[in-house]
Parts: C-alpha cells; structure tokens; sequence
C-alpha cells in the first residue's frame, strides 16, 4: 500500500486532486493521492472540452503530450423545436493551431493521462481504495484539527493536511461539517452516449477540416421544458451526444434523462448526423449547480476542499475551475509546510486566492441570472419555440406584402408573451447560452 504516514492526502485522482498532487510532488512533498475507482477517470464523464488557456498554466505545452481528441474551431448553438432548428454560430480558424482554444477530450483517458504527470512527479496513487472517514486530534481548547483518513478496510493513514477532492457529492465534505445539505435544485444531471464513426464520416458530415473538432449546444426542444441543455461534442473517431437539467426539474415534470437522450437522438437534423453510428458506452454524471450562495466552506485545522466538491462550477467552466483549484490548494499547502503550522489561520490564504480568481467572480456575478431561471424555468423553451415559428413564417414563400408577414411575427410574439419579457429572456439566454 505504501507509506503510512505523508506530507498530504488527496482524496481523489479527478482534475482537481491531481493537480494538487502534482504541484505538491514537484515541490518534494510526500503524496498519497487515493482514487475510489479501478484508474483516474474511471468514473469520470463531462461533455466535454478542456480549456487551453488554464490547462497551460498547469502544464505548460500540454497539447503535445495530452491524449487529446480534436482542437475545437467551430462553437454552434442550435435553437430546436420538433421540427426546425434555428442555428448561429462560430468558426475560427487561428483556433486550430498553437496555443488553440479548446479541446474536445475523453475523461477517461484525460485524467488517467493526469494522474500519471502527478505519478511522475512524485505522488503516490492509490486506486480501487475508498476512504470512508476522516482522523481528527483535538486542537486548542474547542478545535479539533484533521489529521488522516480511514480506508474502506479499516487502515488508517496519516498526513500534516488533506485535500478533499472527491467530487460532486462529498461524502467526507459533509461529514465534516464544510458543505451544507445538497437540494434536487442545486444538482443537475446529464447522460451521455458515445457513438462510434470513422474519423472520415465525421469530418464530412460537420464540414471539418483535418483533427478540426466542433461543439454543438442545444436549447429548447432537448429538455422538454425543463431546465438544461443538449450537447454534441466532435472527438477523434466518436460522437459524444449529452443532455441534461435540472434534478428539481425533471422531478416535477417527470422526466427521465435516458429518455430524453432517446427523444433527442429521433430529431431530424440529430438522426443525420448519427446515422450508422454505433454505440459505444452511456455515461451519467451529476454536476453541482448550487452557485455562488451555495459555496461550502473551503479550509479548516488539517483540511481544504477543491473542485466540484467545493461547488467549483461557473456556466461552462468545470474542469479548468478543478485545475486551478488544486494548484492554489497545493500553493497553500507549501507555504503552510514551510511554516509548519496546518491550521486554519495559516489556511486561509487558500479561499483568498479562490476568491481573486476570475472564476468565483464570474460566480458571484451569475448569481441573479441563476435566480431569474429559477423564476421562469420556461424562458429557453419559450424562446426556442417563437424564434423557429418566426422562422418557419419568415421564409415560407407566401404571396403576401413582406413588411405585413413582419408585423404578423410581432403580433405572434406579443401573444406568447410581453415583448419586455421576450427581451429578458433572450438576454439572459445569451450568458446561459454558452455550453462551450
């Protein structure tokens, strides 16, 4: 098993545990970094790209050495009814080549990837190990300070800090006491089918240059009113199809994920796309959507929380927020090192740096856009829904005056709804739009 006693334990070898691993590593700490699953990214699943920009400050150049999948140049919106689609749309060339954008990749093989620069660097990885509680000693007069973790099979093994990074339902977070209870509206959940085509096909069908990728969002007819999203993502020789909402949601109006997976794939303009694809795994993953009001408390004597377990989520942004979380979870755990000193006043330093980073402040601004959805969960359907029918009546082909077919389409958004409302929605659909 190893070592029982290390300078840090990392519970869990997702983007934020190995990070912090391989920071701590590189900075000659002792690591044991501890994954419940046969091998990082087992359990893993996203849409899923990685961000060039925050990968970079990771691991400088990864691009030449991640297993990547294709550098994504094309960013699609389709707005979908039952038989329409109303597309908008990107394409930047200059995002094919150094230092890119975006890549599409798979979990999968990206973590394990990961972990393995964390291996290198030093860390200790233990896989197929679950930890199934936390060791404290007591820490002042009313304090008590982390010290270890207890594993499924009753060993105990001891560190100066612990780094929880185990995910989006956090176990040991809650049983610390560091995150508050997790409601069905604070949780969405997204499933995923990974359909297999030739490299050839799918360049041809979604007008890709040569290892050129393409990320497809989906709004409106994919979550039958609920809350949520449908996605493509363009990997090397697979399709990765995703849809998802709100767990609240979906509760209320009965709906099941898988089904709605099954619904989208029947769409016209998805069959197309899909035909002759074969299956080649589903996937489902819950993602924290708690927002800013729902961020757990991120340090304590002995312990910091990192990515989806500290409710890490902005919009799109997940796995770059992971990254960088543990590299300030592992800054911090060197300093405090250097200090010799693991409790909580030398480990504020730690939110302080989440709290300057970009991501948390884009977390706090999303706060009353996260709210409006919540007061109108119908807003995409709405707007999904008029714009296809404006669409169907702009470009059928009538013998009628062009600006009387105009004002018919005003007339049938003034009946949907207030015009200030349409506004609104639209608006706040352009920042919740970006699934990119």
């Amino acid at each position: 098993m190893g070592n029982d006693r290390y300078d840090v334990i990392i519970v869990g070898a997702g983007p934020a545990g190995s990070s912090a691993a391989y920071f701590c590593a590189k900075n000659n700490l002792s690591v044991a970094l501890i994954e419940r699953g046969d091998f990082p990214g087992s359990k893993n699943m996203f849409g899923g790209v990685i961000y060039s920009k925050p990968t970079s400050i990771i691991i400088p150049g990864f691009w030449e050495k991640a297993p990547l999948e294709r550098a994504v140049t094309r960013y699609i919106l389709w707005l979908m009814e039952t038989d329409s689609v109303v597309e908008m749309g990107f394409t930047g060339f200059n995002f094919a080549k150094p230092p890119y954008n975006t890549f599409t990749v798979i979990r999968s093989r990206f973590d394990r990837w990961f972990a393995e620069q964390a291996v290198t660097a030093g860390s200790h990885l233990m896989t197929s190990t679950l930890v199934e509680a936390l060791i404290y000693k007591k820490s002042g007069l009313n304090q008590k300070q982390v010290t270890g973790v207890i594993l499924e099979d009753g060993s105990k093994i001891y560190a100066d800090l612990i780094i929880l990074a185990e995910g989006a339902m956090a176990d040991l977070t809650h049983k610390a006491g560091m995150r508050q209870k997790i409601t069905a509206d604070m949780l969405t959940i997204y499933v995923k089918e990974i359909l297999y085509l030739p490299k050839e096909i799918i360049e041809a069908r979604f007008n890709l240059e040569k290892n050129e990728g393409a990320v497809i969002g989906m709004i409106g007819y994919p979550t039958a009113g609920a809350i949520g999203k449908g996605g493509i993502w363009i990997n090397n020789d697979t399709i990765s199809l995703t849809v998802g909402a709100y767990l609240n949601q979906l509760n209320k109006k009965g709906l099941n994920p898988y089904q709605l997976l099954q619904r989208l794939k029947k769409h016209p303009k998805v069959v197309s796309l899909i035909d002759g694809a074969k299956t080649i795994q589903y996937q489902s993953h819950i993602i924290p959507k708690g927002g800013y009001k729902s961020i757990p408390e991120f340090y304590n004597n002995g312990i910091l929380i990192t990515g989806d377990a500290g409710m890490l989520i902005s919009g799109r942004h997940g796995t770059d927020i992971a990254m960088l979380s543990g590299k300030y979870a592992a800054e911090t755990v060197i300093q405090a090192k250097t200090k010799g000193d693991f409790t909580k006043k030398i480990l504020a330093g730690y939110e302080l740096k989440l709290k300057n980073s970009f991501f948390m402040k884009n977390m706090k601004d999303n706060q009353k856009r996260g709210s409006y959805y919540k007061n109108h969960p119908d807003s995409d359907y709405l707007i999904s829904q008029f714009i296809n029918k404006a669409a169907y009546k702009y470009f059928r082909e009538e013998m009628e005056n062009q600006n009387k077919k105009i004002e018919e389409i005003l007339t049938q958004l003034k009946t949907m709804q207030p015009i200030s409302k349409s506004i609104t929605d639209f608006y706040q659909g352009l920042w919740n739009w970006r699934v990119f």
